[in-house]
């Protein structure tokens, strides 16, 4: 591995009140030395992970990218390892490295890290929101909630409607390990009207294929949701806007996280979170087709109350701005 000099490095302990203006400090101090590349280490220590002093590393980083250099945060407690870990900022803040000798060694995650690492790629995002990381946005990047869906909405101006088919693999990870496929039509009609129509939908799939139909399309969801702004999170190597969603009129679902694509205004994940205890997150991506972006591919991942699923879908065979009959959007 290459071997990384670092610079400066500081000790802190994470739950700290002044941990974040220490990080700032050291930044500053570096950044004032003009080096080439300028390099941070942190030894963070302590029981908790305050999102104050997260906002104060990811702050730190971000300004220490914009001179080609880096900071790295090494875990000197378990309760830190295991929150970088579950977060993904362990991706975020490492370097390949051999550490000086004259560093002070850094403790390792204590036991079942390695379970919280195998579940920080699927919760890091999340798990990120509610930290509050990345409190502060990029000075080119909207807060207001409504500024963001309003551009989310405005991705694909041109567009007052497509067709297009629909395929979903379903496999079922608890007993009865079923699995099957869905095959589809998908429609939408400007504004707000999104509609999915499944040719057959065998009985054990029932209420799954809800599931792609209700991602839909957000021109309703500030009537349907409390939106609130919650940082940004780190998602496919880049940072992506985070909102937050909760039903005006309660119902299954207790809130909703989504990841918003600041360059595209495409929405990259959505999670809905039961009051059951039971989650779903689907993923999508997103492709020019015919010079819109649209979306190519979703993958649902099902936790819920003696079910747990997964399910890929793939788009094809769009046909943009066609006449539909508004009957496929009734109520049903």
């Amino acid at each position: 591995m290459e071997h990384v000099r670092f610079h400066a490095q500081i000790f802190l302990h994470a739950d700290d009140p002044d941990a974040r203006p220490k990080v700032e400090a050291a930044v500053a101090a570096l950044l004032e030395e003009d080096a080439e590349r300028p390099a941070l280490r942190v030894i963070l220590d302590g029981a908790s992970m305050p999102s104050e002093t997260i906002a104060g590393l990811v702050a730190g980083l971000r300004r220490l990218r914009d001179r080609g250099g880096a900071l790295a945060v090494a875990p000197a407690s378990s309760a830190v390892g295991d929150v970088l870990a579950l977060t993904g900022l362990d991706r975020v803040f490492a370097l390949p490295l051999v550490p000086d000798r004259d560093e002070p060694p850094a403790r390792r995650p204590g036991g079942g890290g390695g379970i919280v690492r195998r579940l920080g790629a699927a919760a890091g995002a999340l798990m990120l929101a509610s930290l509050g990381v990345g409190a502060q946005a990029a000075p080119d990047r909207p807060t207001d909630p409504a500024v963001i869906l309003e551009r989310v909405i405005a991705r694909n101006p041109s567009l007052g409607s497509y067709e297009g088919r629909l395929r979903v693999d379903l496999r079922m990870t608890s007993f009865p390990f079923y699995r099957t496929q869905l095959d589809g039509t998908t429609y939408y009609k400007r504004p707000a009207n999104y509609e999915i129509v499944f040719d057959h939908v065998p009985r054990l799939a029932r209420g799954f294929e809800k599931l792609f139909a209700d991602v839909g399309d957000p021109s309703g969801w500030e009537k349907r949701f409390a939106i609130t702004y919650a940082g940004e999170a780190p998602f496919r190597s880049r940072s992506d806007i985070v909102l937050h969603l909760v039903q005006r009129v309660r119902g299954m679902i207790d809130h909703e996280t989504v990841l918003v694509d600041p360059d595209s205004w495409t929405i990259d994940s959505i999670r809905y979170d039961y009051y059951n205890g039971g989650h779903i997150t689907m993923t999508q991506s997103f492709a020019d087709v015919g010079g819109y972006v649209m979306i190519v591919e979703q993958t649902a991942e099902i936790a819920i109350p003696y079910a747990s699923a997964v399910a890929h879908g793939t788009y094809s065979d769009y046909k943009t701005n066609v006449a539909l009959d508004d009957a496929l959007f009734r109520k049903k």
